[in-house]
């Protein structure tokens, strides 16, 4: 039997990718009933939720709030109480080694994009993540993308990284899903999802949409997401328009059941991104069945099937023919295609198999 300890730390925090990404590839894999699963983090009510209750899954709750603790104390205590032969790290591993580890660097945008990023985060987790990468006994990524940067960066073999790819949770279609018209006033919108900062570059979408007066049209614009970093250019483009123009952007966080039925009933979905390390909400759009144009470029380029959906988002004249050519025609078909390539490609079950192979190999 082995120990496995996942750090799911993050479901604490606000919504990110990475709580994706453990939820989608540990919901997969604990049906392997010989690995023990030990998920660790201070709400273990909202982990039990999600993972469920089995003989072979175990909840620890952290004490630690501050993440120098947790690496440098918390985790070598709990590793050394429940005998853990693997512990699972997102990016950053704990100072001390104390059993094999696993470690997920999702990107590295900081390094290829450093104008997005503060100095001090720049250099305290170009150390640290570098550290963490060498000394991974599995070392995984999320996209091709990442793992030729993880090459370059910190002179990795490409043979020693392996790719999980992020992929699509579907929920299940007896679940019902929110009145988006009833609870947030929605009928015709533009959807966009994720945290705005400047790398998002929310900015250029907000000015297509203003550009082609899509409002007149009665058009709204939706953009699901918390504020994160400072986007300087944003709030001032904001802070310029009219009111008549503000009434028709609505910024929100939503819930998960909420996003989906965002995706469902949006009439069309905008993911402007100058750089991902993969880029969940773009295909998490399709899969929902609604008609998606994305951003070209780092890991988003890997979405080869988008064809015509794609575009530069250095290009607003691209994107606002694209808009156009998409709310005035019927793309059913492209659509309809996209989500049997998304749904077929990003499978968490088949994502889950391969972490579950690559733990039982190692450990022969």
């Amino acid at each position: 039997m082995i120990k496995l300890l996942i750090d799911a730390h993050v479901f604490d925090g606000k919504y990110q990718g990475t709580r994706t990404y453990i939820q989608g590839i540990y919901s997969a894999m604990i049906t392997h009933k010989d690995i023990e699963f030990y998920f660790a983090a201070q709400n273990v009510s909202r982990l039990k939720s999600i993972f469920g209750i089995a003989e072979n899954i175990h909840y620890i709750r952290l004490d630690a709030t501050n993440s120098i603790w947790r690496l440098a104390w918390e985790y070598p205590r709990i590793i050394k109480k429940y005998k853990i032969d693997y512990a699972h790290f997102q990016y950053i591993c704990p100072l001390i080694k104390c059993c094999k580890e696993i470690v997920t660097i999702h990107d590295l945008l900081f390094l290829d994009f450093p104008k997005y990023f503060p100095l001090s985060y720049r250099i305290k987790n170009r150390t640290l993540f570098m550290y963490s990468a060498k000394r991974a006994d599995l070392l995984l990524t999320v996209s091709e993308y990442s793992r030729k940067e993880i090459k370059r960066h910190f002179k990795i073999t490409e043979d020693r990284i392996y790719v999980t790819s992020n992929c699509v949770s579907m929920v299940n279609d007896k679940i019902g899903l929110t009145d988006v018209k009833a609870k947030y006033g929605l009928d015709k919108y533009i959807l966009t999802v994720s945290r705005i900062e400047p790398r998002k570059n929310h900015q250029m979408l907000l000015k297509a949409f203003l550009e082609l007066q899509l409002y007149k049209l009665g058009y709204k614009l939706v953009i699901v997401g918390a504020m994160d970093l400072k986007n300087k250019t944003f709030s001032t483009l904001y802070k310029s328009m009219t009111d008549e123009e503000k009434e028709s952007v609505l910024i929100f966080q939503a819930s998960y059941l909420d996003l989906v039925a965002l995706y469902k009933q949006a009439a069309l979905f905008v993911f402007p991104s100058f750089a991902e390390g993969f880029g969940i909400p773009p295909i998490e759009a399709v899969a929902y069945s609604c008609p998606t144009l994305c951003s070209n470029q780092t890991a988003m380029a890997e979405f080869d099937f988008f064809h015509e959906c794609f575009f530069s988002p250095y290009d607003i004249r691209e994107l606002k023919n694209k808009i156009m050519y998409f709310i005035q025609n019927d793309v059913t078909q492209i659509c309809e295609a996209l989500q049997k390539e998304i749904v077929a490609r990003y499978n968490w079950k088949n994502v889950g198999e391969k972490l579950y192979q690559l733990i039982k190999d190692d450990k022969k």
